[in-house]
Formats: structure tokens, C-alpha cells, sequence
């Protein structure tokens, strides 16, 4: 089958939970025998973001075609964006492409024939409504989060008004697009049981419960040489919601388990952290590990692995990362968010300070491990069941066999979280 992919911006490399997420389902497409189009939107050339010439020759080593054009900040842009606000939220106006490119895109799209539309979250969606106009392909929606709810807790938590403005801004008119795509579509696919629940409660039908791909689930479940460190958190260390709970972490936790447990150690490994993170981990002596190649190392060599986040929506991608270890793992109520009863079982949870610090402390002292368990739960993360969720679409998309776990040695599924 022929897939078109809509994702929010080139998901490689894969240095954050979201790009992870749309890269792998697209190794994972590869490797069920589809053909698969990319579109995307990219910084221009000279932004400190920009993709570089390997980052662009990786991606299309993986995907039949590629079509992104460069995200364009200016006044009259601005105003654009404005003027559209009242059918089409912040960001998803922001990848609608100007004439001559939608051009491009139309006669790339007419080539290429999709079968298939796959829209990764809204942000796409106006692009898409209007290739539908014009095609026969049918469309799966692709939920990671309830957008609207979280993009509002990005704001309650960002730690800059100009920044909780501009998360406010994107929230304007979202609800409503959200649901007018999955309507629109022939399956909805959510990142979350959770959130499932939601939508179906606001009368969305054709939902489905697809979750993330664990990066083993693509690399023939092979461990890497693993890191040694004592507590070890991995995430993105841009987003709102973990600059949180790094500082949640270092500040609060780590005092109290250092009290426990003197001359414990701390490891936080991510992308792109900020002046704040540095900051605070100089002062807790803990080792920052940035845009690091492969986190998975830090992981499978961690004494407790853990998950301090307190705020969200969907599933971390982290988590499901983190269950393909056999290590220890403490996670606030809002790491378990979306994830199934069995799986949750799995996991110590705990939302104070005081509780946290006191299962990092048990968990460093030997805490037992159910292996066979963990191995059992894994089995739901999988190539094969991203083949099971195409049949949702219907007749006409018969899927290859495909062993659960495929090796996809020409194009990397690892990258910083």
C-alpha cells in the first residue's frame, strides 16, 4: 500500500517522544512492505534546528518521497495566521504552505497515488482536508494527545508569560478542529487508552487504541552497552511539562533521598535542555547528559529508572522505553497516564517528594523485579500490532506478515528523548 505521512515536523532525528513516535510507526510501515510519503515542515536553513544534510539523507532512505518546506516567520505571516484563526488553530495555520508550494505538494501528491492519508495530531489537518477534496484516499487520524487539554497544561506550567501566552494562543478554536478531523476520518487511532475514553465520551466513533513503538520493538530487541548511573531520568528537556519535573527531581526529591541514601548519583539525559535545567542539576551534582546518540544506554545501565512529570496528556513515550529494560521504575501518576491496568502494575508510583524519594531509596536497595511480567506486557508493543490496526481501515488493506520485531539496519531509530 501506498501511505502518506503528515507529521508535524521531520521526525528525525528521533531526540523527542513525539518525532520517536512517528519514525518508528514509519520503520515500522516500511517493514510491513508499505510505501511511505513524507510531509513535513522543517526550519530554514541557518536556524540553530535546521536539519542538516544527514538528518534529511537518513529520512529519505526510509520513505519513497519527501515534500517539506521551511517554517516562515514574519509579519505578514503572522497576520495570515491571524486571519485563519477562525477555521484553523495556531499551529496547524502555520503549516498550511504558501501558493507555489501547495502546488508542489498537489502534483507530488498525484504521482505518488496514496492510498492512504495519515494525519500525525491536527497539525496538518487544513492541508489534508483540502488533498481529500481531491483524492480517494481514506484517512487515519493519528491522536498522541488530547491537543487541546495539553497545550492549556503546557501553559499552566511554562515558567515564562511570553511562553504561556504562546501556549494559550495555540489553544484558540483547537477543541473543535480536533474533533471535526476525526469525524472526518475512516479510523482514529489514539496514542492512549485514557484519552480513548475521552473521545469516545465526546461521541467520536471509529477509535482504536494504537500505542507507541518502543525503540526495541525496531532493533531485534538487541540491549546496548549500557551506561552505569544510580537514578536516571531521559526525556525531552524542552518541553514545559519536564523542565517541571526535572526541577520537581532535583530539588525536592533528591535532597530526601540523599538523606536516605548519601552519595547517590543522578543522571538527567535529553535534547535541548534550557538554562534553568543546567542550572539546577549543577547545584544537585547531577551529571547532564544532552542530545546524546543513544539514550537507551543510560536506561539499560540505570540502577532506578525514573519519571518525575507531574503534568500531560497521552502516553510518554519514555515509559514504554523504559518497560523494554528490566530495571526498576518510579513514576508520578501522570507517567501511567494512558497506559493499560497490566502495565501499570509494573511500575512504583508515587506524587510527593516524600513518597518518591522513599520508592527511588527501596528500589536502590534491590527491589524484585517481575521479568516475566515485564517480557509479557511488551508483546502489546509491537510491528505486528501496527499491522492489526491498518485492518481497522477495511477492506482493500491487507497486511503482510510480518515478524514482531524487525531489524531496520539502514535507517537509526535512536536519538535523545
Amino acid at each position: 500500500m501506498k501511505i502518506c505521512v503528515f507529521a508535524p515536523d521531520l521526525p528525525y532525528p528521533p531526540n523527542r517522544g513525539g518525532r520517536a513516535d512517528v519514525w518508528r510507526r514509519i520503520l515500522a510501515l516500511r517493514a510491513l512492505g508499505h510505501q511511505v510519503m513524507l510531509v513535513c515542515l522543517i526550519e530554514p536553513d541557518g536556524h540553530p534546528l535546521a536539519p542538516d544534510a544527514t538528518d534529511l539523507a537518513a529520512v529519505d532512505a526510509v520513505v519513497v518521497q519527501r515534500f517539506s518546506f521551511p517554517m516562515r516567520r514574519s509579519a505578514w505571516r503572522t497576520l495570515r495566521q491571524l486571519a485563519m484563526a477562525w477555521h484553523t488553530p495556531w499551529h496547524a495555520a502555520t503549516r498550511v504552505p504558501a501558493a507555489a508550494e501547495q502546488r508542489q505538494l498537489q502534483a507530488m501528491l498525484e504521482g505518488f497515488a496514496p492510498d492512504l492519508l495519515w494525519l500525525d495530531g491536527p497539525w496538518f489537518g487544513r492541508v489534508v482536508l483540502a488533498v481529500l477534496q481531491r483524492s480517494r484516499a481514506r484517512l487515519a487520524y493519528r491522536s498522541h494527545n488530547i491537543e487541546h487539554q495539553y497545550l492549556a497544561r503546557q501553559a499552566d506550567v511554562a515558567l515564562r508569560w511570553r511562553n504561556q501566552l504562546a501556549w494559550r494562543m495555540a489553544c484558540w478554536g483547537l477543541a473543535r478542529f480536533e474533533r471535526q478531523l476525526m469525524a472526518r476520518a475512516d479510523a482514529v487511532y489514539d496514542i492512549s487508552v485514557d484519552d480513548l475514553a475521552f473521545w469516545q465520551g465526546q461521541g467520536v466513533n471509529r477509535l482504536h487504541w494504537l500505542p507507541p513503538l518502543p525503540e526495541q520493538a525496531l532493533t531485534d530487541a538487541n540491549v546496548p552497552e549500557p551506561i552505569p548511573g544510580d537514578v536516571v531520568f531521559v526525556g525531552n528537556l524542552a518541553t514545559p511539562n519536564n523542565v517541571r519535573g526535572v526541577q520537581f527531581l532535583l530539588r525536592e526529591v533528591m535532597p530526601l533521598l540523599r538523606a536516605r541514601r548519601p552519595g547517590v548519583s543522578v543522571s538527567i539525559v535529553g535534547s535541548h535542555p534550557g538554562a534553568e535545567v543546567r542550572a539546577w542539576a549543577a547545584q544537585a551534582g547531577a551529571a547532564l547528559h544532552a542530545n546524546v546518540a543513544e539514550p537507551m544506554r543510560y536506561m539499560h545501565g540505570a540502577a532506578v529508572l525514573v519519571n518525575p512529570v507531574m503534568t500531560g496528556s497521552g502516553v510518554q513515550v519514555k515509559m514504554l522505553d523504559m518497560l523494554m529494560t528490566d530495571r526498576p521504575i518510579v513514576t508520578t501518576t501522570q507517567g501511567t497516564r494512558g497506559l493499560p491496568a497490566e502495565v501499570v502494575a509494573l511500575l512504583q508510583v508515587a506524587d510527593t517528594a516524600e513518597t518518591f524519594a522513599a520508592a527511588v531509596a527501596g528500589a536502590l536497595g534491590g527491589g524484585a523485579i517481575d521479568v516475566l511480567a515485564r517480557s509479557r506486557v511488551r508483546q502489546q508493543f509491537s510491528v505486528g500490532g501496527l499491522g492489526t490496526a491498518l485492518r481497522n481501515l477495511g477492506p482493500g488493506f491487507p497486511v503482510p506478515a510480518a515478524q514482531a520485531v524487525v531489524e531496520i539496519s539502514a535507517a537509526p531509530v535512536r536519538g535523545p528523548r
